[in-house]
Parts: structure tokens; C-alpha cells; sequence
């Protein structure tokens, strides 16, 4: 019995040494690797710092923007970004970087850098980074990365938009359709191996990067674009206009077929992007007095409303008192009928139904044209314009809106409150998007006729339809007449107003049309804000730019037209 207990008490003792032994062990190992760790070897420090890993978010393809024919106008394409490490970077080297980066840049890394990583440049074109990869210098590493590029630098910016250096929408369309056209970043890790190679642990060594933005199909029809942009542009300059817009629309549908704002901005050049106005889409998010553009809109009203009749008779002596104030024209027209205050631009006659008019009822039915509130057209950045509520129409308020003053439009708005009278009588909402796409090729998405509301009365909307056509046949729009082309239109003249009073010699000249008058397939609005040449008439200066579009658009029809009986015969 004795000897057993002495066994037992053996082999606890064992026991005991076993796991002490064990413990040891464990002990020396733990220390050995905090050692390692905390006080690594001189040499294995060296080792590890040429052999350091990173994981980056790399952008990938973004999805493509294409107008009506197919004619690409955002898209993305390969490019390269570079980086340094400055673990192995020499501040001897920054001499390298600056032919290729310049000289802040080379300054920047001139000195010793603290951490592991800075970005140098980021989506540099393949033609300009292989020049630098070529160099081979040492501790500078590039990347690939996908860049959105724009084919046609000024064409349609405003309403493409642009997006940031992680291909993020900030603008436009791109803003907009964000959710459809970006494309998750793609995690990247990056190793460098004992010789100081770059090596891409994730994707293939080519650096291929993955696609999955939907794509946006837009009504824009880039011919016509261009050519409302470079007219614009030239109207612009040539009256030194602070500013100006220019939309063409179908205005039996709704589609947006050019939208142009000056000043213009190249989506390919960030350095355009300083001065904010050039950012600025004139045709959404600037808003006006529409002058005498406005007329055709209060005599539809006036019509509908049983204010007046084609009977009625007006005289005009140049000026008349309403309320506290005064109406004055250019010159004294004498007698004229209904139609002739279109053709003559008559303020005082206008004034005069203006005046008779019930506020409450009128202001409702210009918010039925689509004033003072948004259109929601699918861009980024839309104003609503400013219209009053009945109860601030007082003194001249009514009088003053019947030709055009006292309340702010945006050229998008007038454009579609025109076209209700163009297409008969209803406003349409407007559309700049024809289809959507998700990656996967699944339409989400189809643009098409959209009626807001109906306003007018095909009998009214036709006689207003024949008034203008005398208007630019014989009134104040004929510097718009085009031969072979029945037009009809207006021309508008506003002064410019602030904090509550108009700007001397501050003026927006504007002009919009449409055309064949009888049954329209276009309309197009040219707006020249802030003229400082002498002339600011908008029969002067929007007139002739409109008349050089539809000049150029009635050539493109024909060469169009040409090139399909080329295409039957053959």
C-alpha cells in the first residue's frame, strides 16, 4: 500500500515537470518572436521594407454615354497612375519627375517623405505614362487604373457633366445617372519582391480592370448640337455677351435634341473648370426675364380666358400709365389688331390686357405652361424660375407680366411653355435621356412623350402659330427669316434686374422659333445675356444666330437626305 502511494506521488511529480518544461518552452518562443517583431534584425528590416504590400481602390470602366445615333460622347479608357514609395525613393531623383510632371510636383519630393505611399499623378494617358515607365525611375511605380474620357472635349458638356479623379458624377448627367453609370472601385493588393518589381497580387499582371456601369443613351443628336453650340459661341463673342443659352427640341414630343450654354467648358481640361460660370448650364440653372418672348403665352391665356378677341382693337401712342407706374415701347404704333401686337412687339397693348387680368386665375394657369416650378428633366442642377403668388401681384405686377417682366424663367421652361403652342396646345415634359441600360444590357429606362398639362385650344394655338409666322415675315423677327422655310417666332428684349430694380444698359436679347410653322418638328430658343457690343435687340443679335442654326440644320437635312438616295440606289 505504501509502495503505491510512492508511485503515485512520482508520477504527479512527472506530470508537473512535463507541463513546467513545456511552459518553458512556450515562454522562450514568445519572447523570441516579440523579439523579432519589435527588435527585428538590421537585415530583415531592409528585406521586409523592399518587400512591403498595399491595398488600393482602383476605379474601373465607368459606363459610356452615346447620343441619338450612337455617337459615343463619355467613355472610359486605360490609363495609368503613379505612386512612390519612399522607402526606397531618392529625394536626388525628383530632377526625373519634372519633364513629365513639372515642377510642383518635382519640388514635392525633392526632400524625404515620411510613410510608405503618395500618390505622384493619378489617370495619366497610356501615350504619356509609357514615356515615364520607360524611364525606369527607380522607387517611382505605376498603376492601372480606367479614366473617363470625353471624345469630343466641348460637345454637349454641360449636359454630359463631368466626375471626380475616383469617377464619382459631380455634374450633369453623369451626376444624375451616377447609381447606373459608376462602377465599384476594384481592391487591388500590391507587393514589391526582393528586387523592388512591382507585382499585382489580385488580377492579372496586365492589370486588366473589371467593367460594370449601365450605359445612358441620350436624344441629343450630336450634328445638331454642334452646330447650336459653335453659332452660339460665334453670337456670343461677337456681341461680347457675358453669357448665353441655346435649346432644340421636338416639340410634338418633348425630346431634347441640342442643349448648349456659354461660356463652354472642355470636360478634358480641368484647368477650364476655374472660373465657376463656366460650369454654369445656362439652360436650366439660369434663370431671366423673358421680355416680349413672353407675349405669345399671355395672349394664348388672354384667348382662352375670353378676355379678349380677334376683334378687338388697340391704339398705341408709345407709352401708358397703369397704376404707379408707366409702360413705354420703342415707338408709337397707332391702331393694331389682336395679331398686331404680336407682329409689333406692342408693350403698352399687352400691358393693357395684362392689367385686366385676374391674378390668381392667370398665375395658376402659367404654372399649368410650367413656370416657377421644376421641369425635372433628368440633369443635375434645374432651377425652378421665379414666379409670384397672386398676392404679391400688385400695382404694375400684371401689367408687367404680360410682357415678359417681373417674374424669371429658366430657357428650358420657355422653350416648353412655346411649344404648347407649337404642338397644338399641351405642355410636355421635357427629355434629354432616351434609354438606360443596366450592365447586364436589361433596359430600366425608355424616354418618351410625356404631357404635363393642357393649356390651350387647338383653334387658339393655331391662330397664335399664324401671328408669328407674320412676325417674322413682316414684323419684328424678319432678320430670322430663312428662305424656304416657313418660320414662325419672336424676338425678346429684357433688361437686366436687381435687388428689386433693373441694371441700366444691362440687357438679355433672346429669339425663339419654330418651324414648319403649320406643324412643327423643331423649335429653338437662342438667349445672349449682358451684350456689351452696342447692340442688345434680340431682332439685332439672337435673330441672326437663330437664323444661321436652322441655315445649317436645313444643309444637314439635305446632305442626310442625299446620302439615304445614295444608299437606296446603290
Amino acid at each position: 500500500m505504501q509502495r503505491t502511494s510512492y508511485t503515485a506521488e512520482r508520477e504527479r511529480w512527472g506530470t508537473k515537470i512535463a507541463w513546467f518544461l513545456c511552459f518553458c518552452l512556450i515562454a522562450v518562443l514568445a519572447a523570441q518572436t516579440v523579439s523579432v517583431h519589435i527588435f527585428p534584425d538590421a537585415r530583415i528590416s531592409r528585406q521586409s521594407q523592399r518587400q512591403y504590400w498595399a491595398q488600393l481602390p482602383i476605379s474601373t470602366s465607368r459606363g459610356d454615354i452615346r447620343d441619338r445615333n450612337d455617337v459615343p460622347l463619355a467613355i472610359s479608357v486605360p490609363s495609368a497612375s503613379f505612386f512612390i514609395d519612399p522607402a526606397s525613393w531618392s529625394p536626388a531623383s525628383a530632377d526625373a519627375l519634372e519633364p513629365f510632371f513639372g515642377k510642383n510636383i518635382a519640388d514635392k519630393f525633392s526632400k524625404k517623405m515620411p510613410g510608405r505611399f503618395h500618390w505622384v499623378m493619378r489617370k495619366v494617358s497610356m501615350d504619356r505614362a509609357n514615356s515615364v515607365i520607360g524611364r525606369k525611375i527607380p522607387g517611382l511605380f505605376s498603376i492601372r487604373e480606367s479614366h473617363r474620357m470625353y471624345p469630343h472635349n466641348e460637345l454637349a458638356s454641360h449636359v454630359i457633366g463631368f466626375c471626380d479623379v475616383d469617377g464619382y458624377g459631380l455634374s450633369g448627367i453623369e451626376k444624375e445617372w451616377n447609381k447606373v453609370l459608376f462602377s465599384q472601385p476594384q481592391n487591388r493588393i500590391f507587393a514589391r519582391d526582393a528586387k523592388g518589381n512591382l507585382l499585382d497580387l489580385i488580377g492579372s499582371s496586365a492589370g486588366t480592370l473589371a467593367t460594370g456601369g449601365g450605359s445612358i443613351k441620350l436624344t441629343l443628336d450630336s450634328r445638331i448640337q454642334q452646330i447650336v453650340e459653335w453659332k452660339l459661341k460665334e453670337g456670343a463673342k461677337s456681341t461680347n455677351s457675358k453669357w448665353g443659352a441655346g435649346i432644340c427640341v421636338n416639340p410634338q414630343t418633348g425630346e431634347i435634341l441640342a442643349m448648349a450654354s456659354y461660356p463652354m467648358v472642355n470636360l478634358n481640361d480641368r484647368s477650364s473648370f476655374k472660373n465657376a460660370d463656366t460650369l454654369l448650364n445656362n439652360v436650366i440653372s439660369r434663370v431671366y426675364e423673358p421680355g416680349s418672348t413672353f407675349k405669345p403665352i399671355i395672349l394664348g391665356i388672354a384667348k382662352e380666358t375670353g378676355l379678349v378677341s380677334n376683334e378687338d382693337r388697340f391704339f398705341c401712342n408709345g407709352r401708358t400709365a397703369i397704376a404707379d407706374g408707366v409702360i413705354r415701347d420703342v415707338s408709337a404704333h397707332g391702331e393694331l389688331t389682336l395679331e398686331g401686337l404680336l407682329v409689333k412687339s406692342c408693350n403698352t397693348g399687352m400691358a393693357t390686357i395684362g392689367n385686366k387680368m385676374k391674378a390668381h386665375e392667370t398665375s395658376g394657369l402659367l404654372r399649368q405652361f410650367g413656370f416657377g416650378e421644376k421641369s425635372y428633366v433628368e440633369i443635375a442642377g434645374e432651377e425652378e424660375g421665379l414666379l409670384r403668388t397672386p398676392e404679391e401681384w400688385l400695382g404694375m405686377t400684371k401689367a408687367n407680366v404680360a410682357i415678359g417682366q417681373g417674374l424669371a424663367v429658366t430657357p428650358l421652361q420657355l422653350a416648353m411653355g412655346i411649344s404648347a403652342i407649337a404642338n397644338g396646345g399641351e405642355v410636355l415634359k421635357p427629355y434629354v435621356v432616351s434609354e438606360v441600360k443596366k450592365a447586364d444590357g436589361e433596359i430600366i429606362h425608355r424616354g418618351e412623350k410625356r404631357v404635363r398639362s393642357a393649356v390651350l385650344s387647338a383653334q387658339t394655338a393655331s391662330w397664335i402659330r399664324n401671328a408669328l409666322y407674320k412676325t417674322v415675315e413682316t414684323g419684328t423677327g424678319k432678320s430670322a427669316k430663312v428662305r424656304n422655310i416657313a418660320l414662325a417666332g419672336k424676338t425678346g428684349t429684357a433688361q437686366m434686374a436687381s435687388s428689386g430694380s433693373y441694371i441700366k444698359g444691362q440687357y438679355v436679347s433672346s429669339f425663339i422659333g419654330f418651324w414648319p410653322y403649320e406643324k412643327p418638328e423643331y423649335l429653338l430658343l437662342i438667349v445672349l445675356g449682358e451684350p456689351r457690343g452696342g447692340k442688345y435687340y434680340g431682332g439685332e443679335i439672337a435673330a441672326p444666330v437663330f437664323k444661321a442654326i436652322v441655315e445649317d440644320m436645313a444643309q444637314l437635312a439635305l446632305l442626310a437626305s442625299e446620302s439615304e438616295m445614295v444608299n437606296f440606289s446603290s
